[in-house]
């Protein structure tokens, strides 16, 4: 019973001393940049300008996760799809596997359509006047 435990134990000790060698070995090789140029946030060769904490657009968030849904789509439908393969040898199966495929993919497009539609995806806005009086 312990044994799996002395196992696990060995796996973490040798997690935790592959990532201080890691560490260490990274100190030794990297260059060290301790002139005014080298501390700089962003070192191209361009001067900064302004501060660098100013707020993003909503719109950058917006499009970042529209990606991380389609991302995550892909990665579920990849086994899905091992998964098919093989329902279909089998009897009945394959038809519920493709129709769960179909479900899945459709709720992830009828989402698409709900945001696009809502105009989340449009970079630049159209601008709407504000009515007469001021907001109500």
């Amino acid at each position: 019973m312990y044994f799996e435990y002395a196992n696990a134990l060995v796996f973490l000790l040798a997690g935790m001393g592959l990532t201080v060698v890691g560490l260490f070995l990274g100190s030794l090789i990297r260059p060290k940049r301790d002139t005014e140029e080298g501390l700089e946030a962003y070192e191209c060769g361009e001067e900064p300008v302004g501060e660098a904490w100013f707020r993003f657009d909503i719109r950058f968030y917006t499009i970042a996760l529209v990606y991380l849904v389609f991302a995550v789509e892909v990665a579920f439908l990849f086994p899905w799809a091992r998964v098919l393969k093989e329902a279909v040898a089998e009897e009945g199966l394959g038809a519920a596997a493709l129709l769960e495929g179909f479900l899945f993919t459709g709720v992830l497009v009828l989402g698409l359509a709900w945001v696009w539609a809502k105009g989340d995806l449009d970079w630049v806005r159209a601008w709407k006047p504000s009515p007469p009086g001021g907001r109500k």
